[in-house]
């Protein structure tokens, strides 16, 4: 579909109280910039053409000053603050979007700065293809369905079942609302607990391209 106009939802709202931080985790510092610098970087250098950043109460216009005039993310439109929940600052991000023409929307989490270009550009062809789509992984577990007395009930085809690779990570929707396809592929880690940061900086090393 040449030619769709593509924009992303980038979530950077949250507060990271799993991480037993008091800086939320998309602040937080990886190889000399924020975690969140790296998301933007990501998402810039694929083939989205504009992208609203949703932030903490009170942040917007300070973020959006900070990366698009200081570090120079042109793609970055918009800054709005984010909701109570999830669900709202997606809508907010959403309503930001409104007569720009958009027709397909990558929601992602800033807490995932490592999502590759060949899972956005699969996401993107997905997308187009099939109206909606998220990154999955097949569930290699036997998965029980209990009922609301705490027995099992069912064991459904493991054929049929997709371990999503977070809500938070990365989903592609058209018009907003379509049956959504599950690709298998994965984004890389995501910064939820204070572990993740030495994992995070083992995967930085390990794909940061060499000097």
């Amino acid at each position: 579909m040449a030619g769709t106009k593509t924009a992303a939802v980038l979530l950077a709202g949250g507060h990271g109280s799993r991480m037993q931080s008091k800086i939320p985790k998309q602040f937080l510092l990886l190889a000399g910039h924020t975690v969140l610098w790296h998301a933007l970087k990501a998402l810039s250098e694929s083939e989205i053409d504009e992208i609203v950043l949703v932030t903490p109460q009170g942040e917007a216009e300070a973020l959006y000053r900070t990366y698009r005039e200081e570090y120079g993310f042109r793609k970055l439109v918009a800054a709005v603050e984010g909701g109570i929940e999830r669900c709202d600052s997606v809508v907010a991000g959403l309503a930001a979007l409104r007569g720009r023409g958009t027709e397909l929307v990558f929601i992602h989490d800033a807490a995932r700065p490592f999502v590759s270009q060949e899972l956005l550009k699969r996401m993107r062809e997905a997308g187009e293809r099939y109206g909606a789509a998220i990154p999955a992984l097949p569930v290699k577990d036997t998965i029980k369905l209990g009922n609301s007395e705490g027995f099992v009930q069912d064991t459904p085809p493991r054929a049929l079942l997709f371990c999503g690779t977070d809500p938070a990570g990365l989903f592609l929707i058209q018009r907003f609302a379509l049956p959504m396809k599950p690709m298998t592929g994965r984004v890389r880690r995501r910064m939820r607990a204070p572990c993740s940061r030495p994992m995070m900086r083992r995967s930085w090393n390990a794909s940061a391209p060499a000097p």
